[in-house]
């Protein structure tokens, strides 16, 4: 079922304007992901020593009312709804080889407010619903809330930007880095990818597809995670930051594929 205004995605449900699960409220997806401050005080001076601010995990509550029809109870819906925000007990980052397996990640969590804001995507998994039980119940007018995790409180724009070759162009017009996936399908021995400033120096890569995940910083050979390619000569790990309008990547191990979309957060 395609987006439509003010309704979400995930695991295969679609809540929201016209389903049987209209949304009463969202709380934490509007506004600016909790910050992981580094401050620390200044013992017997006044004032603190000013730390570096992360971003942490995004908590995001969803407030529905769960409605029935002719064909289908109230509690039968509800019972749909449980089965597709079940807790995950596991939720690794989705990851770029599949090799892990799906029900062991993250899941695709889309949404629309409105036009304006556009589709957006992230990848969370859900810690529950909390559903008190009244007469309303009973009689088909089920409120419930659904809780989710977002452990990259990043939001992305759901089409992304495909570019591939030896050297090209990426953008960001969001307010957040994005950090996307780089394939090099047959890479050389030895090489380097970067974007004039920051390096990714690359040596004794052998025995298959040269895999770079920028927002896990894990480097894959093969399907096997073998960072020790990655050599000391590195400058950093590459990413778009954001606002930018134009940024160049060149390879020199190979010919690279990437999928990027702008971030916000």
């Amino acid at each position: 079922m395609p987006l439509t205004d003010y309704s979400v995605v995930y695991n295969g449900l679609t809540i929201g304007a016209g389903t049987m699960f209209p949304i009463l409220s969202i709380e934490g997806l509007g506004g600016t992901s909790p910050l992981r401050i580094q401050d620390d005080n200044r013992g017997y001076i006044d004032g603190s020593y000013s730390g570096r601010d992360f971003y942490d995990e995004r908590t995001v509550y969803i407030d529905v009312l769960v409605l029935g029809d002719n064909s289908t109870t109230a509690q039968a819906n509800y019972k749909t709804l449980q089965n597709a925000f079940a807790p995950q007990p596991i939720g690794y980052y989705p990851d770029p080889t599949g090799l892990t397996p799906a029900a062991e990640q993250l899941k695709l969590f889309q949404y629309r407010l409105n036009g304006n804001t556009g589709d957006k995507q992230m990848y969370g998994r859900s810690r529950g619903l909390v559903t008190p039980i009244d007469p309303e119940f009973t009689y088909g007018f089920i409120k419930t809330r659904i809780q989710m995790t977002f452990p990259d409180p990043r939001y992305y724009d759901v089409t992304g930007t495909a570019r591939s070759g030896t050297s090209f162009t990426v953008a960001n017009s969001g307010w957040a880095t994005s950090c996307p996936v780089i394939t090099v399908a047959s890479p050389s021995a030895s090489g380097s990818i970067n974007d004039g400033t920051i390096f990714m120096t690359f040596a004794n890569v052998s025995g298959g597809a040269l895999v770079i995940d920028l927002l896990q910083r894990v480097v894959y050979v093969n399907g096997v995670p073998t960072r020790n390619v990655l050599t000391a000569a590195s400058t950093g790990w590459l990413s778009i930051p954001p606002n930018t309008t134009s940024a160049t990547w060149t390879s020199t191990v190979g010919s690279m594929a990437t999928t990027y979309r702008n971030a916000y957060v």
